[in-house]
Protein backbone atom coordinates (compact mmCIF):
# COMPACT_ATOMS: atom_id res chain seq x y z
CA UNK A 1 0.00 0.00 0.00
CA UNK A 2 2.93 2.37 0.61
CA UNK A 3 3.77 2.17 -2.58
CA UNK A 4 0.54 3.35 -4.00
CA UNK A 5 0.77 6.13 -1.98
CA UNK A 6 3.69 7.06 -2.78
CA UNK A 7 2.94 6.76 -6.31
CA UNK A 8 -0.02 9.20 -5.49
CA UNK A 9 1.83 11.56 -3.59
CA UNK A 10 3.87 12.28 -6.58
CA UNK A 11 1.11 12.37 -9.48
CA UNK A 12 -0.63 15.11 -6.98
CA UNK A 13 2.83 17.16 -6.73
CA UNK A 14 3.06 16.92 -10.85
CA UNK A 15 -0.85 18.00 -10.33
CA UNK A 16 -0.25 20.67 -8.42
CA UNK A 17 3.03 21.89 -10.56
CA UNK A 18 1.38 21.89 -13.96
CA UNK A 19 2.78 18.60 -15.13
CA UNK A 20 -0.05 16.73 -15.12
CA UNK A 21 -3.26 17.75 -16.71
CA UNK A 22 -6.76 15.95 -17.82
CA UNK A 23 -9.51 17.37 -19.08
CA UNK A 24 -11.93 19.08 -16.76
CA UNK A 25 -15.30 16.69 -17.31
CA UNK A 26 -13.49 14.02 -16.89
CA UNK A 27 -11.55 15.25 -14.05
CA UNK A 28 -14.36 16.00 -12.22
CA UNK A 29 -15.67 12.23 -12.65
CA UNK A 30 -12.62 10.95 -11.52
CA UNK A 31 -12.89 13.25 -8.71
CA UNK A 32 -16.41 12.43 -7.61
CA UNK A 33 -15.73 8.93 -7.69
CA UNK A 34 -13.01 8.96 -5.48
CA UNK A 35 -14.89 11.26 -3.17
CA UNK A 36 -17.83 8.92 -2.92
CA UNK A 37 -15.45 5.98 -2.71
CA UNK A 38 -14.06 7.44 0.46
CA UNK A 39 -17.30 8.28 2.15
CA UNK A 40 -17.38 4.56 1.23
CA UNK A 41 -14.62 3.40 3.16
CA UNK A 42 -15.06 5.20 5.72
CA UNK A 43 -18.59 3.93 6.48
CA UNK A 44 -17.12 0.75 6.26
CA UNK A 45 -14.10 1.61 9.10
CA UNK A 46 -16.94 2.51 11.61
CA UNK A 47 -18.74 -0.56 11.06
CA UNK A 48 -15.17 -2.25 12.05
CA UNK A 49 -16.15 -1.02 15.48
CA UNK A 50 -18.88 -3.92 15.90
CA UNK A 51 -16.52 -6.09 15.91
CA UNK A 52 -14.57 -5.15 18.53
CA UNK A 53 -16.66 -7.12 21.10
CA UNK A 54 -17.94 -10.24 19.19
CA UNK A 55 -19.82 -13.03 21.56
CA UNK A 56 -21.02 -16.45 21.16
CA UNK A 57 -17.85 -18.51 20.96
CA UNK A 58 -18.23 -20.44 23.92
CA UNK A 59 -16.12 -20.74 27.33
CA UNK A 60 -13.53 -23.01 25.73
CA UNK A 61 -10.17 -21.52 25.73
CA UNK A 62 -9.75 -22.24 22.59
CA UNK A 63 -12.91 -20.61 21.66
CA UNK A 64 -11.45 -17.99 23.69
CA UNK A 65 -8.25 -17.72 21.55
CA UNK A 66 -10.07 -18.01 18.44
CA UNK A 67 -12.36 -14.53 19.74
CA UNK A 68 -9.57 -12.58 20.66
CA UNK A 69 -7.47 -13.50 17.64
CA UNK A 70 -10.93 -12.58 15.26
CA UNK A 71 -11.35 -8.99 17.30
CA UNK A 72 -7.75 -7.86 16.84
CA UNK A 73 -8.57 -8.97 13.03
CA UNK A 74 -11.04 -6.57 12.91
CA UNK A 75 -9.67 -3.28 14.86
CA UNK A 76 -6.29 -3.70 16.58
CA UNK A 77 -4.23 -5.49 14.73
CA UNK A 78 -1.19 -7.47 15.75
CA UNK A 79 1.19 -7.10 18.10
CA UNK A 80 3.68 -6.79 15.29
CA UNK A 81 1.83 -5.20 13.08
CA UNK A 82 -1.26 -2.91 14.58
CA UNK A 83 -2.37 -2.14 10.76
CA UNK A 84 -2.47 -5.66 10.19
CA UNK A 85 -6.59 -5.32 10.86
CA UNK A 86 -9.68 -4.71 8.41
CA UNK A 87 -9.96 -0.99 10.57
CA UNK A 88 -6.13 -0.48 9.57
CA UNK A 89 -6.04 -1.30 5.84
CA UNK A 90 -9.15 0.73 5.36
CA UNK A 91 -7.66 3.53 6.89
CA UNK A 92 -4.70 2.81 4.16
CA UNK A 93 -7.00 2.55 1.22
CA UNK A 94 -9.39 6.17 2.21
CA UNK A 95 -5.52 7.91 2.64
CA UNK A 96 -5.01 6.67 -0.71
CA UNK A 97 -8.71 7.32 -2.32
CA UNK A 98 -8.08 10.93 -0.79
CA UNK A 99 -4.92 11.34 -2.59
CA UNK A 100 -6.81 10.42 -5.93
CA UNK A 101 -9.59 12.69 -5.40
CA UNK A 102 -7.03 15.93 -4.20
CA UNK A 103 -4.93 14.58 -7.29
CA UNK A 104 -7.91 15.09 -10.01
CA UNK A 105 -8.85 18.41 -8.10
CA UNK A 106 -5.67 19.31 -9.09
CA UNK A 107 -5.36 18.67 -12.40
CA UNK A 108 -8.37 19.99 -13.26
CA UNK A 109 -7.52 23.56 -11.68
CA UNK A 110 -4.47 23.66 -13.26
CA UNK A 111 -6.15 22.82 -16.39
CA UNK A 112 -8.61 25.30 -15.61
CA UNK A 113 -6.20 27.97 -15.02
CA UNK A 114 -4.10 27.12 -18.50
CA UNK A 115 -7.31 27.37 -20.28
CA UNK A 116 -8.06 30.46 -18.51
CA UNK A 117 -5.05 32.20 -19.41
CA UNK A 118 -4.80 30.87 -22.86
CA UNK A 119 -8.68 32.38 -23.61
CA UNK A 120 -7.35 35.39 -22.02
CA UNK A 121 -4.28 35.90 -24.63
CA UNK A 122 -6.32 34.53 -27.14
CA UNK A 123 -8.80 37.23 -26.80
CA UNK A 124 -6.09 39.93 -26.11
CA UNK A 125 -4.26 39.10 -29.53
CA UNK A 126 -7.30 38.87 -31.64
CA UNK A 127 -8.19 42.67 -30.71
CA UNK A 128 -5.59 44.15 -32.48
CA UNK A 129 -6.74 42.32 -35.65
Amino acid sequence: MTDQAAYWRNLKQQAVSGNFRMEEGLGESLRSACEQYVMDLKDLKRDTNRLEHLSGWGGLESAILLRQKFEAKAVSGSADDTTDSAAGRLAQHIEIAQLMRDTFAAAIGKLQAVDGQNAGDIAANGEGI
